[in-house]
């Protein structure tokens, strides 16, 4: 199980990607930082998720336990009991969390606010037929569909 690190073992001189931050991470694991860049990430997901990444994630979000259990595929019920005991999250959790996680630091980075990248996750959009944003990131293609268009609103296409 990989659990984000303290902030004070962060080195200033060390950007972090923002993706680990929302995540929880204040510092890339030593035997991860190890890995090509394009592997870590892989690595991280297959080694699971803390519980703490995941009430990270639903703080940056600005959603309760309970849409994060919901998008997770899983429980109130299992998160709290993940809470007690610390076992990471399986493969399937995992990397749902890190969609969640990829899509909103995607957002943040377009709309430049946590309050705006907030709203428009939790807003019905017309072009995703009526449904949230937020709604739609259980699924992979969900996923697409809402990264898809935030392309679209990152190039001026749809606003």
């Amino acid at each position: 199980m990989l659990s984000p690190e303290p902030a004070s073992q962060h080195s200033e001189t060390e950007p972090i990607p923002k993706i680990y931050q929302i995540l929880g991470f204040d510092k890339i694991p030593k035997n991860i930082l190890e890995l090509p860049q394009e592997l870590q990430i892989i690595s991280i997901i297959r080694q699971g998720l803390s519980i703490i990444s995941v009430i990270r994630v639903a703080e940056c979000c600005g959603i309760s336990e309970s849409q994060m259990a919901a998008l997770l595929a899983t429980s109130e019920r299992t998160i709290s009991r993940r809470k007690k005991d610390h076992k990471p999250l399986d493969l399937s959790e995992s990397d749902r969390l890190y969609r969640i996680a990829r899509i909103f630091a995607r957002t943040l980075d377009i709309f430049e606010n946590m309050e705006t990248a907030r709203d428009w996750l939790k807003k019905s959009n017309r072009a995703l037929a009526g449904k949230t944003p937020l709604e739609l990131l259980d699924t992979d293609a969900g996923t697409q569909q809402v990264d898809e268009l935030l392309n679209k609103i990152e190039y001026g296409v749809y606003s």
